[in-house]
Formats: C-alpha cells, structure tokens, sequence
C-alpha cells in the first residue's frame, strides 16, 4: 500500500505529540510505508518543526515548485495502485497533467524514489 507524503506527515505529528524521536518515527514509516517511506533527514525535519510548534501538515508553497491539488495527487496515485508499470509520458497523457508536473507529485507527494521514465 502507498502512503502519500501527507498522510505520512500527519503520522509523524500523532508520533511527535506521543514524545517519540525522529529516529522512532523513521522506522515506523519504514515499517508501514516500505519503499514510499520518507527519507530519514525530511522526517527528523517534520519532527523538529513540530516539537517547535508547528501545527500545519501541508507542504508549503516554493517559488518555482508547481502547485498541486489534491484531486490531481488523488487521479495519479488511483492509476498507480491500478498498475505501477506506467511510464512518465503515459501518466501524464492519461491524467492531463505536464511531464515535470508528474514527476513533482511523483517524488514530492506520493514519495517515490526511484522513477524510470
């Protein structure tokens, strides 16, 4: 099963309000999550801004970065789970979406490492 970022972020939140370390919540991600879990140094980054008081799992907004909607993260991860041997052009053939915006939620939102073309 794949996790989006989000949904890992708001893991992490729950995780941090229990007082676990980042190292703690890393390996729950990886045991949950598998290949989609977030790298360790994203999860300790959450893991300090929330024991610092943040209280918003959304990424924010980078200049430059395209901006993405939940619908789109939403049609992307529907046709992954369908079968994950699309190749980029297909994915963003079939949702409409650009080729670099695929990517983006690819590797920023559905937390895929390792993407061939």
């Amino acid at each position: 099963m794949m996790f989006l970022k989000q949904e890992q972020w708001s893991w992490i939140k729950i995780e941090c309000t229990r007082g676990c370390t980042a190292r703690h919540c890393h390996q729950g991600l990886q045991e949950a999550c598998g290949e989609s879990a977030l790298p360790y140094r994203p999860v300790a980054r959450w893991v300090k801004a929330f024991n610092e008081g943040r209280q918003n799992v959304a990424d924010m907004h980078w200049p430059g970065h395209p901006t993405v909607s939940e619908e789109e993260v939403y049609a992307l991860s529907t046709l992954l789970e369908s079968d994950q041997c699309h190749t980029i052009h297909e994915l963003a053939r079939e949702t409409g979406l650009v080729h670099t915006t695929v990517l983006h939620i690819l590797k920023e939102h559905v937390g895929m490492r390792k993407i061939a073309s």
